[in-house]
């Protein structure tokens, strides 16, 4: 059973801000060694996102890092679809457009996965869907590893947190697209009007336009669906299984950094601003529940089945709802393939600081 720590939002105050839980937090999870280059795993938000983790947040991080004699970097990945994030330059400008620059944090941002998203280490996993997945060289090659997660609701998985920072954030685009390539669209042809919108969506050209109809070339697709978003008459089809099959491999790959720096990651989840979708979105939606706290572990699928539990009681007790009603998807699925890979155990002890 992991001990997962936990600093509820209601004892928030003057005497206790949220730098002060940190604070307390982090000797608790905290895998950093005198000399180590150590990562620090964010979500700096899509452009226009502003309900991502606080830059103080993570400077707090950075300055307790260096308290422990460690070397840190602040990092992220670049992302498969169109946006401000596509490409190393992007993300960069779109980190310190949001507060995360060497000025605010006393730390370099890198692009973990380099200048086009190809810069990576593969790792075997042997799992039952994915049998290697390429992880981002900045990621692999660190000495330790502090992931900071957004928890938040998710299109695909339902719910995003450690694991999936893990099994996404922390990829290279190959190895995204290694998770996404089961959600692979068609095209309801009676739906479609021929108006294009997908195709100037499209970063793959993937898509084209034949006899006024959308045709998806299936070798060119990544599968990331941010055509299906953009279609305003329901004529893009992802697969029915998508959801269940991406969050497959999405638990999987959570391997590939945890086996790259064995004992070596600490995990913070910050449950704030419960939005409805992730910070990959360029807007920020009201949030589905209310704040609830901190959690901390060095378990990334205790951490998350701890902070699920968390926002279901409260939403339990609000509302009589539950995560699962938000995107209509069981995110316990991908934790449960995170379990049974051997990321981490689900079972847990909550231990309030």
């Amino acid at each position: 059973m992991s001990e997962v720590y936990f600093k509820p939002a209601e004892d928030i105050g003057p005497e206790q801000t949220q730098i002060d839980q940190i604070r307390t937090l982090f000797p608790k999870i905290s895998p950093v060694s005198e000399g180590d280059i150590v990562a620090v795993k964010i979500h700096p938000g899509e452009l226009g996102n502003t309900t991502h983790v606080r830059p103080v947040i993570i400077k707090t991080i950075v300055d307790l890092i260096k308290q422990a004699g460690g070397i840190p970097f602040i990092t992220d990945t670049t992302v498969l679809y169109k946006g401000k994030r596509f490409n190393g330059v992007d993300l960069l400008y779109t980190a310190g457009t949001n507060g995360f620059t060497l000025g605010s944090m006393g730390a370099p941002f890198i692009s973990a996965d380099g200048l086009n998203g190809d810069d990576s280490v593969s790792v075997d996993i042997g799992g039952e869907v994915i049998d290697n997945i390429t992880v981002a060289s900045a990621i692999a090659k660190a000495d330790s590893m502090i992931m900071v997660s957004h928890c938040k609701g998710h299109p695909a998985s339902g719910f995003g947190g450690a694991v999936k920072n893990l099994g996404m954030g922390c990829l290279d685009k190959a190895g995204k697209t290694a998770v996404h390539e089961v959600a692979i669209p068609s095209i309801d042809i009676d739906k479609c009007t021929g108006c294009r919108k997908c195709v100037k969506t499209c970063p793959w050209d993937a898509i084209s336009v034949e006899d006024g109809k959308a045709r998806v070339a299936r070798d060119l697709c990544h599968g990331e669906l941010s055509c299906f978003g953009s279609c305003n008459f329901g004529a893009i089809v992802p697969p029915a299984d998508a959801p269940v099959k991406m969050q497959e491999r999405l638990g999987e790959a959570a391997l590939g950094p945890v086996k790259l720096l064995p004992e070596k990651i600490g995990y913070i989840n910050w449950i704030f601003d419960l939005t409805p979708g992730c910070d990959c979105f360029n807007f920020s939606s009201p949030a589905f529940a209310r704040d609830v706290g901190i959690t901390a572990s060095k378990d990334p699928v205790a951490i998350d089945k701890a902070s699920l539990d968390l926002i279901n009681d409260r939403m339990q007790h609000d509302s009589g709802g539950c995560v699962n009603n938000v995107w209509g998807i069981d995110p316990v699925i991908h934790l449960e393939f995170a379990e049974k890979i051997g990321a981490g155990r689900m079972k847990y002890d909550l231990v309030r600081k």
